[in-house]
């Protein structure tokens, strides 16, 4: 579970799975904000993660978003064990398109966070 954090439920995707942004730990510098998301997962994915942590950048102004690190856990609300945690080696930014779970949160986190 994350220490310390105010996870806020932001969406679901046509699955069911949850989006949480970690609210009392964004930040913002310029046009970019920087944010933990969280994904419970309906069903395990290929490692068994039934939940990920991921610190994600977004980009307001060019509304695209990158990973910069990955955690895998083998249970929902970041429990169980840690099935993996890496840096992502070469993060790429990825634009956001109209209507995908990406830009729910973009729009979320853009909003919640003032320069």
């Amino acid at each position: 579970m994350v220490q310390g954090g105010e996870l806020a439920l932001v969406t679901t995707d046509a699955q069911g799975n949850a989006y949480l942004l970690d609210t009392a730990g964004m930040t913002r510098k310029g046009y970019l904000v920087y944010v933990w998301q969280s994904q419970n997962l309906i069903q395990a994915d290929s490692l068994g993660a039934q939940s990920i942590r991921s610190q994600v950048e977004f980009d307001c102004r060019f509304r695209r978003a990158r990973t910069m690190w990955v955690m895998r856990y083998a249970d929902v609300n970041e429990g169980g064990a840690t099935l993996s945690s890496s840096m992502v080696a070469d993060p790429q930014w990825v634009s956001v398109q109209p209507g995908d779970v990406t830009d729910t949160l973009i729009d979320y986190a853009c909003r919640r966070i003032m320069r």
